[in-house]
């Protein structure tokens, strides 16, 4: 889902939100550079845009089964696009050829608090007694590089890397069916979800010097306007530009009826929209933006696709691991956390369109399933650094 940007930095959020179509023309920048706030357009639309603008629920072509389709479209929307496009208007040093993620930079610049990663875990495998906050609606403001040097290396040599999240985790949850909850009790349940994914996240985090506020879910039960745009009534979005997220109630609808009641399916979708929160605060996610905005004004669709891949990939991975942490505190059987892969499987670019060639921008579902998968069985979070894997491993 898009998001609008106004003002000038580090003010968060923006004071004022402007509405699509009011971005004012670029202000003729020198060659290489950033344009200043204030003065940035926003590139166009792709065909087939990653995420849906506001008022819009893109949906690829699909096979005859038409819940694959609307279970792609939900998973489109994370709400992360136009944030990261104008907060680009900050980055204003030349971009040279070793700057790009695929090639090596001399930025030694970390997020604020966060030390050089080594090639170790720096974090150890365990149990936590930590606390959690209640849900946070005036978090700090998110990392933001200043180079696009420094957002390469905050991409591929992240000191959150080396850190490893608690598996297990002494965090369960009881289940709720999300086809008859109301919506009341939904928001309840993903909140005290979002209290388990803290439980898990938070320690890493800590250590590699970054913050975690425990972002709010909000249930909502029809199209619904956020500072991130208007969300459908069939949705999950993680909106960067007020650090929360946004759950339809309907959206039990998009799975197919043999999945409307599996296990953790409906915390499966959250963990990877926290995932996207991970990246924000990280630094990760505006880095990956900044660098596919950069494809895009170079008119190189495809290789924006490789950046929205590695984001997304990336938060399949997290969101894999995060199974991994409470498996055994909420009883999760083998036979169900193999359920969950082919459940990001199905979820490819390649199987709902039924296009085995389809360049889309969340990956295969072979690419998908390996990366949750790997989440499942690894244990630091350097397992699912994206961003030095190839491009055909995201693909």
């Amino acid at each position: 889902m898009t998001q609008q940007w106004g003002g000038p930095p580090p003010q968060w959020p923006p004071p004022q939100w402007p509405q699509p179509g009011q971005w004012p023309a670029p202000a003729g920048q020198p060659s290489g550079q950033i344009p200043a706030p204030g003065t940035f357009s926003p590139a166009p639309q792709r065909a087939y845009p990653p995420y849906p603008a506001p008022g819009s629920f893109y949906q690829p072509p699909r096979r005859p089964n038409p819940l694959r389709g609307l279970l792609f479209a939900a998973f489109l929307a994370i709400g992360v696009v136009i944030f990261a496009i104008s907060v680009l208007s900050w980055l204003s040093e030349d971009v040279s050829a070793q700057d790009y993620p695929d090639g090596t930079s001399s930025a030694t610049a970390w997020p604020t608090g966060a030390d050089a990663p080594d090639d170790e875990p720096a974090t150890a495998p365990g149990t936590t007694d930590e606390g959690v906050d209640a849900p946070d609606r005036h978090p700090s403001e998110l990392p933001t590089p200043d180079t696009y040097a420094e957002a390469t290396t905050w991409l591929q040599k992240n000191p959150v890397y080396r850190q490893a999240p608690a598996i297990p985790t002494d965090c369960a949850l009881p289940e709720i069916d999300m086809t008859r909850a109301s919506s009341a009790a939904l928001e309840k349940h993903l909140n005290d979800l979002t209290a388990c994914l803290v439980k898990v996240w938070k320690p890493p985090l800590a250590a590699a010097g970054f913050e975690l506020p425990r972002p709010p879910v909000n249930v909502y039960n029809g199209a619904v306007t956020t500072k991130c745009g208007k969300l459908d009534d069939i949705n999950a979005v993680y909106c960067s530009a007020d650090q929360q997220i946004y759950y339809s109630r309907q959206l039990w609808k998009i799975f197919p009826t043999d999945q409307q009641r599996d296990r953790f399916v409906v915390e499966t979708v959250l963990a990877h929209e926290f995932g996207h929160t991970i990246q924000a605060r990280t630094g990760i996610l505006i880095s990956s933006m900044a660098w596919e905005q950069r494809a895009e004004e170079k008119d190189d669709s495809s290789a924006a696709n490789v950046y929205s891949r590695r984001l997304e990939v990336q938060a399949d991975c997290f969101s894999g691991m995060f199974s991994h942490a409470v498996a055994a505190s909420s009883g999760l059987s083998g036979d169900e956390l193999t359920n969950l892969r082919e459940v990001i499987y199905n979820l490819g670019d390649d199987v709902l369109t039924g296009q085995a060639s389809y360049d889309g921008d969340h990956g295969s579902g072979k690419a998908r399933k390996t990366w949750f998968s790997t989440g499942q069985s690894a244990t630091s979070m350097g397992a699912c650094n994206t961003y030095t894997a190839s491009e055909k491993a995201v693909r």
